[in-house]
């Protein structure tokens, strides 16, 4: 922005914006009698009660006519109508359980409550199940815990509490807390006393 571009902006013509912003201020001013001329009035818009076919063709829209037609009429309920719950409500259905199990768990001596435990004691019966060594310790765990021999092994075939095995996972820095990986323990029985199940 030296010299050079002075010498440029000296060469540029003037633009005819510009030759009319330079007129004298009594070239722009409209005459005083041209600006007493009346302009035409327009009478102001009134308010009306009742929609003109004006206001009414502005206002239609066919697609929302049609999606209200599909609705059909509202259907207010009555004040007196009470509101009645869905009666196939799964949550519903398992807090009725939930009841049923803890009216029972109180009525009954803890001595007689079979196949009932909570997930701590069921828990702690997966992890004593693990060292068991034949069937028929087992079978007495089940029975000690109140449970069937059977419906523990049903169970055991799904559901085993976390064991951690010996195999450390490799980490990114020294600091890090070693990790281990969990493996899924069975009781170390031989082949011949695996527990049998009926279908």
């Amino acid at each position: 922005m030296g010299a050079g571009a002075s010498k440029q902006a000296a060469k540029v013509k003037p633009t005819r914006a510009a030759a009319t912003a330079q007129q004298p201020l009594a070239q722009r001013m409209p005459s005083p009698a041209a600006s007493a001329r009346p302009q035409p009035q327009q009478p102001p818009p009134k308010a009306s009660e009742t929609k003109s076919d004006a206001i009414r063709r502005e206002s239609e829209d066919p697609d929302f006519a049609r999606n209200l037609a599909a609705l059909g009429q509202v259907k207010v309920p009555t004040p007196g109508s009470a509101y009645m719950p869905r009666q196939d409500n799964a949550m519903l259905d398992i807090l009725a359980e939930r009841q049923r199990v803890d009216e029972i768990a109180e009525q009954t001596p803890a001595h007689k409550v079979r196949n009932l435990l909570s997930a701590g004691t069921l828990a702690h019966l997966f992890d004593e199940r693990k060292a068991c060594t034949s069937q028929k310790e087992l079978d007495e765990l089940s029975r000690e815990f109140g449970m069937d021999p059977e419906i523990v092994e049903r169970l055991a075939k799904h559901v085993n509490t976390p064991s951690i095995s010996k195999i450390a996972l490799p980490t990114k820095d020294a600091n890090d807390t070693p990790k281990q990986l969990a493996r899924w323990v069975d009781p170390p029985l031989t082949a011949s006393e695996q527990p049998k199940l009926s279908a």
